[in-house]
């Protein structure tokens, strides 16, 4: 979709003012349903209403007539050299993991000049020469280019073999081994359609959340459709028993006529790349190859590392109660069977909505022993992503607050430690749950805990309320907020938990 906006668009909402001179296109949301379309910007420096309006007219004037409905967002990303090394080292640890073993963030250097960041890379020399194999740059470079408003140019530099390791000793720490170990699938009697270079071997669709794999399956579903060009493309859905996921695939002339051919039952091995905007994944399959799914597949285990025995840096507290007659002194009215389980009552504070491109700035969770609030567990966490005005102004949490604060992998342990045998419970549970399991996953935990969701429940528990979200409910159980920060509202969360099970009884 990007590419079919081409250069014309771009130039023409560049020139409606200097301050847009670097912006850029980040992606474009089509509602079908809605007939609208959203175009959302990326910029260097903030922009006014005025100028977003200005936007917003040079949008409409472009758009299809088809569209009864034209947004523009736009999102300030300034270029950090900080924020840049860390966007590198997540792609090299999801695309390239034989590399990124060796690579420490000091080994990562960028520069901004005049609109163009040159970044360098210190890797051994086996490091280099298979990144060049890769075309490694050229992909870090369009990965970079989709998130800040600069142009991208890398190079290596070849550092001593200080850091090397035999793979097969058995010195090598497990969990190094396991940091590189990847779940795979080898599918047999490839036919080729796009691409030789695909192979036989894919990744777990389970395994895939970010960046370019393999993947194959089984066929569930193809729907070819047309751009406003005319061009054909196709909608095609993939089961390979580990997981289901589905990906758009423009098609090429010289193989449209082998694309359709395919049905639901047949099996493919294709090459894929995924994004994810606003929490909703977004796959385009770039190659296809036929190919027969094995019948003796057998879905194995995913390396997962345990909580931990004790806590190292966050320890939990005893509760504090912030209602002077608090619920929790009061016995009984709970459900059969609830009070013999424990539950943590969770929420985030983070720099924005759109998980993959934010981090965490704070975790408050309370835990719920014998149907009362028995201890609190709360952390600030320094993110690798700005806090903008806009979030300190709703969260109250400023750079300042964070600049001591740990990371999120230093918090994560003691985080699994708490929440371990518990069900969790958030308000908007989704939002909480999809920050909190990226974070644990690129820590190597999986967070596998129920999760109960208490703006659904308040629909059963609360028929009269209009509005659900945590004030309303709140509201409605008189329970008081002191502040908006996580712990505050893990509490206010937990109160309110409490009162729908007493009232679901």
């Amino acid at each position: 979709m990007l590419s079919d906006i081409g250069e014309e668009f771009i130039a023409r909402i560049r020139a409606l003012d200097e301050r847009l001179e670097n912006a850029r296109i980040k992606s474009i949301d089509i509602n079908r349903e809605e007939r609208s379309v959203t175009y959302n910007f990326i910029c260097d420096v903030a922009v006014d209403g005025d100028l977003k309006n200005k936007m917003w007219q040079e949008a409409l004037s472009f758009s299809d007539e088809v569209f009864k409905t034209v947004r523009v967002t736009v999102e300030k990303i300034v270029s950090s050299p900080d924020l840049i090394n860390y966007e590198i080292l997540n792609f090299m640890n999801a695309n390239f993991p034989s590399v990124s073993i060796f690579l420490r963030p000091t080994d990562i250097m960028s520069t901004n000049l005049s609109g163009t960041v040159k970044y360098t890379l210190r890797l051994t020399k086996d490091g280099a020469e298979y990144m060049k194999a890769n075309d490694a740059f050229t992909r870090i470079n369009a990965y970079l280019e989709k998130r800040f408003c600069s142009d991208f140019v890398g190079e290596v530099v070849i550092k001593e073999n200080e850091e090397a390791v035999d793979l097969t000793s058995d010195e090598v720490f497990s969990h190094e081994l396991k940091k590189i170990e990847m779940r795979t699938i080898k599918v047999e009697d490839p036919v080729v359609i796009d691409d030789k270079s695909i192979g036989d071997t894919a990744v777990y669709i389970e395994d895939f959340n970010f960046g370019e794999a393999v993947i194959c399956g089984t066929v569930t579903d193809i729907a070819e459709r047309e751009t406003k060009n005319g061009k054909p493309y196709f909608i095609i859905r993939l089961d390979d028993k580990t997981g289901m996921t589905g990906g758009v695939y423009f098609s090429k002339k010289a193989t449209v006529d082998k694309i359709r051919a395919i049905a639901p039952g047949d099996a493919i091995i294709a090459r894929a790349t995924i994004g994810e905007y606003q929490g909703r994944k977004s796959t385009t399959i770039s190659a296809i190859n036929r190919c027969t799914f094995p019948k003796d597949f057998v879905k194995k285990d995913r390396f997962k590392k345990k909580a931990p025995q004790n806590y190292s840096l966050i320890r939990p507290l005893k509760a504090s109660t912030i209602s002077a007659k608090s619920i929790f002194d009061e016995d009984g009215g709970f459900p059969e069977g609830f009070t013999e389980k424990e539950f943590v009552v969770f929420d985030l504070e983070t720099t924005g909505t759109e998980v993959m491109n934010n981090g965490i700035t704070e975790i408050g969770a309370v835990k719920i022993i014998n149907g009362r609030i028995a201890e609190q567990w709360t952390t600030l966490v320094k993110p690798d992503y700005p806090i903008t005005e806009e979030i300190t102004e709703i969260t109250g949490i400023t750079e300042e607050m964070v600049k001591d604060a740990p990371k999120i992998g230093q918090v994560l342990p003691d985080f699994m430690k708490f929440i371990e045998n518990t069900t969790l419970v958030a308000h908007n549970a989704e939002f909480d749950t999809k920050f909190i399991k990226r974070f644990a996953a690129a820590e190597e935990y999986e967070i596998n805990n129920p999760v109960l969701d208490t703006m659904i429940i308040a629909r059963t528990a609360c028929p009269t309320l209009k509005r659900f979200d945590l004030k309303s409910i709140a509201d409605y159980y008189g329970i008081v907020f002191h502040h908006h920060r996580a712990l505050s509202d893990a509490y206010a969360t937990a109160e309110a938990f409490l009162n729908m099970q007493k009232s679901l009884q």
